[in-house]
């Protein structure tokens, strides 16, 4: 009644216009109405930039030296060379049985996960399954993909989630004559699904595959590939048909893990040269605002001399997705999965390269060529 009687009092004959604030009501305290708002990039990029500058000019005011290039990384949330020393190795006990909705505890924060290139190898057209490794030797790897999204950090279920990467030494399966990977006239490379499939994601959000470590190979830093599908149905022959592509993007690695990766069979048999994630365009644009790189655990968490881990059990991934469920991403196969096997799409992004795809780019380093023959 005070409360009510407060304008009255304050001013005695004069009649206040009601405002339409008024109205709200008092007991609302939480801005939880307020998280569309407050996860919009442009939002959180401007509250960056504003506590950017309030740090500086404290560092200023208490003689402390500014670094130019620091007040210049804080226009971002984020930044590839900050994203690239964050040590991504989580203490986490992972299990095969374990509930994968626990490990997106810690999995960051939900901003919109850069869409970056497709890249010119994704086969279109890819069988449901969860274990992708065709049984090829490599580093045994469950990678659990959390899809959110990223205005409302409601999870998306019933979204499909497609991966591609390159196997243990460094090459695509299931697309021919792209520079580099393998014999650009060997037309049994497009029977392969190595490290290629689809999963669903469950009401947690989640799709998980049972994969390998990606092999390195030169001009790339190790990654994998990966297109978020709405709206598509399963088919009867077990791919998916239908849908929209609304996220098209790409994963990577701690740098230190790649380097222990490398030292065991058979990664350390691949003699193509190793791109750092510094120096991988590609991961500058997808860590410039969030972090690409997987979280991970050593299945058998016994360490050896080095603290690296035992890779024979094999690692555990996981990372989050934050995506504009109204997107539509243009996708270009450049091969697609049929009954009969693969078939090159004669549009596609290997079919535009100079030579037609057919043997390799013009001025393809001759040391390169050389060297693709001896291992073969």
């Amino acid at each position: 009644m005070l409360l009510l009687a407060a304008p009255t009092v304050a001013h005695p004959g004069h009649k206040e216009e009601v405002y339409a604030h008024s109205a709200l009501p008092l007991e609302r305290k939480s801005l939880a109405h307020c998280s569309t708002k407050f996860n919009e990039p442009a939002f959180v990029k401007k509250t960056v930039q504003i506590h950017g500058r309030e740090l500086a000019r404290l560092r200023r005011a208490r003689g402390i030296d500014v670094d130019a290039s620091l007040q210049k990384e804080s226009l971002h949330p984020r930044d590839y060379l900050s994203v690239s020393k964050i040590n991504h190795k989580s203490n986490k006990t992972v299990t095969a049985d374990m509930d994968l909705g626990s490990l997106f505890s810690d999995a960051g924060a939900c901003i919109l996960m850069p869409a970056v290139d497709q890249g010119p190898l994704y086969v279109k057209g890819e069988e449901i399954r969860k274990d992708i490794t065709n049984d090829e030797a490599g580093i045994p790897l469950t990678l659990a993909i959390q899809v959110v999204d990223y205005k409302t950090c409601e999870t998306v279920n019933d979204a499909y989630v497609d991966i591609w990467s390159s196997n243990s030494t460094g090459i695509y399966v299931g697309v021919q004559g792209y520079p580099g990977m393998g014999d650009p006239n060997d037309a049994s490379i497009l029977k392969g699904t190595t490290l290629r499939g689809v999963q669903p994601t469950d009401d947690h959000g989640i799709a998980s595959f049972d994969s390998l470590f990606p092999g390195h190979y030169e001009g790339r830093a190790t990654h994998i590939h990966a297109i978020v599908y709405l709206g598509a149905e399963k088919a009867e022959n077990n791919t998916i048909t239908g849908g929209r592509a609304a996220h098209v993007g790409q994963l990577y690695f701690d740098q230190n893990l790649i380097t222990s990766a490398n030292t065991v069979a058979p990664y350390s048999t691949n003699t193509m040269g190793v791109t750092a994630n510094v120096d991988d365009f590609l991961f500058r644009q997808g860590a410039n605002g969030d972090d690409p790189i997987v979280r991970y655990a050593f299945v058998n968490p016994a360490a050896d001399p080095e603290g690296d881990g035992d890779f024979s059990a094999g690692l555990f991934a996981w990372i989050r997705f934050g995506i504009d469920q109204t997107a539509d991403k243009p996708v270009s196969p450049a091969a697609f999965w049929t009954e009969d096997g693969g078939v090159m799409n004669p549009d596609g992004p290997i079919a535009h390269l100079p030579g037609g795809g057919n043997g390799g780019w013009p001025g393809w380093p001759s040391t390169k060529r050389e060297a693709d023959k001896e291992r073969k």
